[in-house]
């Protein structure tokens, strides 16, 4: 009988012990995720927790491993809290890798590089999208177009975008006229969201029917992280920019989110997300405070090639339409 009673005991107290752990471990957890980034950054804390992997009768030790057994943090690897962080996360829509937009964009520079290219578009009736770009000789590579002397730039992605738009029966307009132009026109201090900010004001003037509003720019980031092969074809990624200045950012948030994660259900990582990006000035706010649906697509990176931003291109006419499809009023 004392025997079983023994046993029960240190059975209980086992269980005690576990409770314990593991309310300590979640406990620890919590902060560490309110606090990641300051934790991360103090080497020293660092430090002092990897010092007790070198004794393993240490406290230290021993609630490590428990520590890692339910939640995968090593504390020898600083970034499995990230990952554990990013798994608590309700939405996969968070940019995990950096954002390089080069934000002064020079455009003396890009016309040494390419030319702006502007067709004499028939006239689209009754359109649902129209499509611009603030800045409209951001470049790609020229591989394969070498023998040319020639660098696609993101006007390009527009034209072809809107060419696979309408074939699906989805009425889309491109801006034409040159915003450089227009800015020194207009005497604006080259403000190129407020040059595009009246030109959507304009559209949305002359054709009441429009819905959608897509400025596409491409991103600087390095290839790796702008590329993604997909069933063996390469894609140039896309990122959805939110700007956060103006009081109904709230609203373009949700339609991002939705086409983002549309995107990444069809085209397995293709969307990197949806960035947050905070401003001062009502033109750096991209002009979505228009409208919900006035959107900013980085379609690839600066060394995406003309393929893979073809493939792109064809994917995001198929989410669009799917999209628009879905959400028809």
């Amino acid at each position: 009988m004392r025997k079983i009673k023994h046993k029960k005991r240190l059975k209980i107290k086992n269980i005690l012990l576990l409770i314990i752990l593991i309310y300590f471990s979640f406990f620890l957890i919590n902060n560490l995720n309110k606090n990641k980034n300051k934790f991360i950054n103090k080497k020293n804390t660092i430090f002092f927790i990897n010092n007790s992997y070198k004794n393993k009768t240490d406290y230290n030790y021993i609630f490590a491993k428990f520590l890692y057994f339910f939640t995968k943090i090593d504390f020898k690897k600083p970034e499995t809290l990230l990952v554990f962080n990013n798994k608590l996360k309700k939405s996969n829509n968070v940019v995990k890798e950096e954002y390089s937009k080069d934000d002064i964009y020079n455009e003396d520079e890009y016309k040494k590089i390419t030319s702006l290219i502007l067709e004499n578009d028939k006239e689209i009736n009754d359109p649902v999208v129209y499509i611009y770009n603030s800045h409209q000789l951001e470049t790609y590579s020229n591989e394969g177009y070498d023998n040319y002397n020639f660098t696609p730039n993101v006007m390009m992605v527009s034209y072809l975008l809107k060419d696979k738009l309408n074939s699906k029966k989805i009425n889309t307009i491109v801006e034409q006229t040159n915003v450089s132009e227009f800015i020194k026109a207009s005497n604006l201090p080259n403000e190129y969201y407020g040059a595009t900010r009246i030109f959507i004001t304009n559209a949305r003037k002359k054709y009441p029917t429009l819905k959608y509003f897509i400025d596409i720019h491409r991103d600087s980031i390095p290839k790796d992280i702008s590329t993604i092969n997909i069933n063996d074809n390469n894609y140039a990624r896309i990122l959805f920019v939110l700007g956060t200045t103006n009081k109904t950012y709230y609203e373009n948030e949700k339609v991002m989110n939705k086409l983002s994660d549309l995107t990444n259900k069809k085209y397995n990582k293709l969307s990197r997300g949806v960035f947050k990006r905070e401003t001062k000035d009502w033109y750096e706010a991209y002009n979505q405070d228009i409208d919900k649906n006035v959107l900013l697509i980085e379609v690839g990176g600066k060394d995406n090639t003309m393929d893979e931003i073809f493939n792109t291109v064809d994917a995001l006419s198929d989410i669009l339409s799917t999209y628009i499809g879905e959400n028809n009023e």
